[in-house]
């Protein structure tokens, strides 16, 4: 976990400056709130993990580059994925929402990653000094947050089918429209894809094989086509 003044680096005040958090802000704003907010910097190789404990100050996640993936930990050890993101993206809200649960959090790189860790106290408590630059921050990330919660939406689409088949077709037609294509990657393992959508690996696999053999989708890992147009209209 580096030093926050290591966001102001060269190389990282680029990233900053091209990052919709600090969309309006100058080269002086946004220095003057990074001293200000004092944000973790965490610079992951693949496959690191950091975990949130239960009970621990809630954060305001800004991933800076790379791709990561956040999970939720329950009682028992279940683990289940919340959302994957992608550089330039945040976190922030669906930490916010888990506050008041005792949730263990574990924030996964699939590559080499930058991520920033604001308090919200930095934005939600009014600092005279910093109020300006608050305003600006927190205006980002209101409209930052309208793309998180249409991906919520969407997952909640596709864990509310109630077979494991309607599921994958949601999912697969969710993307389809995204990239207005019958042919794209999806941005999970298998292990991932089951995780995404609450249910075990083997059973996914053997739905998955169904609609290959049916003739209505073709994959290889996590490249998918359609191949019919009844289930996938955008």
């Amino acid at each position: 976990m580096g030093n926050y003044k290591d966001l102001l680096l060269t190389e990282n005040r680029k990233i900053l400056k091209s990052h919709s958090f600090f969309s309006g802000l100058s080269d002086g704003e946004i220095t003057e709130f990074i001293n200000f907010a004092k944000p973790e910097f965490l610079e992951l190789a693949p496959g690191e993990i950091v975990s949130m404990q239960p009970g621990t100050e809630p954060k305001l996640g800004v991933v800076l580059a790379g791709n990561i993936k956040l999970y939720s930990i329950d009682y028992d050890g279940n683990k289940m994925m919340i959302n994957s993101l992608y550089g330039k993206g945040t976190v922030g809200s669906m930490q916010f929402m888990m506050e008041r649960y005792n949730l263990l959090l574990e924030i996964v790189a699939d590559s080499a990653s930058k991520l920033a860790l604001f308090s919200p106290s930095s934005l939600l408590v009014t600092n005279e000094q910093a109020a300006a630059l608050q305003h600006k921050v927190f205006v980002n990330v209101v409209m930052s947050q309208r793309e998180l919660f249409i991906r919520l939406a969407e997952h909640l689409m596709c864990l509310s089918q109630k077979s494991i088949r309607g599921k994958i077709l949601r999912f697969l037609k969710i993307q389809s429209e995204h990239c207005c294509s019958y042919e794209f990657d999806i941005p999970f393992t298998r292990e991932e894809f089951a995780s995404f959508l609450a249910v075990d690996r083997a059973s996914l696999s053997r739905s998955l094989g169904e609609l290959k053999r049916e003739g209505i989708i073709a994959f290889n890992k996590n490249h998918f086509k359609i191949l019919t147009t009844q289930h996938f209209q955008f």
